[in-house]
């Protein structure tokens, strides 16, 4: 069970004469009913009722409907106000500066319990709280797990840290290489899912969800919010971008960059990342290319 967020039980109402914004009803602005109390936060992929759940990019508003049903309130922006025209929400100019607040003076529930059967985990590896760890798994020396997530937002005199609650959990059979790091999700876990396996030095971001039986090998880095399909193989240094989702049994060329989807059992290579047959002919041209601009240009003086 991820960690749970708590919040002073405080009337909607309430929450949006501090912060302003506007509670929109099928596009037509309402009075929030007073009765709906706002208890927690939460991610929006898991909602439960009485808490506040964020939408902030247009590739997750399908979640919407499903959150409104389970109690959740949806907190987004005026921007993306024309995406839920017909959804119960609260519109807000800057939703993240609310969430960062709220965020503030959250509780959580520390759900980290105990750890499973026949785990290895070196002495020098850091496990923060509110990190659940399954059965027979291995985590490796200077390996840091749970630290706060890379969140941030502008504030009046610059950056701000957006605290990171949601933690981290890593199911069973999981390998964990040394010196790598997983990063606390904010309001929900960045997950490990069985069988995984990480090699020395990778970094999973905040949120990021790696699947069952997936292989990252050195140096893989994943930026937040980063969805890898269950049999995935990452070869070494290979970076993806902040959102992107790589689908099961996808396959990404060492020092490749991925900066968007990736179809389930794809290969990929190059940056940005390609069809790996694309990027090899690309490569040939330019090398043929640049053999050409090497040759000898003829002479055209005269030799009488």
């Amino acid at each position: 069970m991820p960690s749970r967020i708590h919040l002073v039980p405080t009337p909607l109402v309430d929450l949006i004469g501090r912060f302003g914004g506007r509670h929109v009803c099928a596009s037509r602005e309402t009075p929030p009913d007073r009765e709906c109390v706002i208890s927690g936060l939460s991610a929006l992929d898991r909602p439960r009722a009485g808490v506040l759940v964020p939408l902030m990019r247009v590739d997750y508003v399908h979640l919407a409907p499903s959150a409104i049903e389970a109690g959740a309130i949806v907190l987004t922006s005026d921007s993306l106000s024309a995406r839920v025209p017909e959804l119960t929400v609260w519109l807000h100019p800057d939703p993240r500066s609310v969430l960062a607040e709220l965020a503030e003076e959250a509780t959580v529930e520390d759900t980290s319990g105990p750890r499973g059967e026949g785990c290895d985990i070196a002495p020098t590896a850091v496990v923060f709280p509110r990190v659940r760890i399954g059965k027979n798994v291995r985590i490796g020396p200077h390996a840091v797990i749970g630290a706060p997530g890379f969140g941030f937002r502008e504030g009046p005199t610059g950056l701000v840290h957006v605290p990171q609650l949601g933690g981290v959990v890593i199911e069973d059979d999981v390998w964990i290489g040394a010196g790598s790091t997983i990063d606390s999700g904010t309001f929900g876990p960045t997950r490990i899912r069985k069988g995984a396996k990480l090699d020395a030095q990778v970094h999973v971001g905040h949120n990021a969800e790696v699947g069952r039986g997936a292989v990252l090998c050195a140096q893989v880095g994943l930026a937040g919010s980063v969805i890898v399909g269950d049999g995935c193989m990452l070869g070494g240094q290979a970076g993806v971008a902040d959102h992107v989702r790589i689908g099961a049994g996808a396959k990404v060329a060492a020092k490749s960059g991925v900066i968007g989807d990736v179809p389930a059992h794809g290969v990929v290579a190059g940056y940005p990342a390609v069809g790996s047959a694309k990027w090899l002919r690309g490569l040939a041209a330019m090398y043929r290319t640049a053999r050409g601009a090497k040759k000898p240009v003829p002479s055209t003086r005269s030799t009488k």
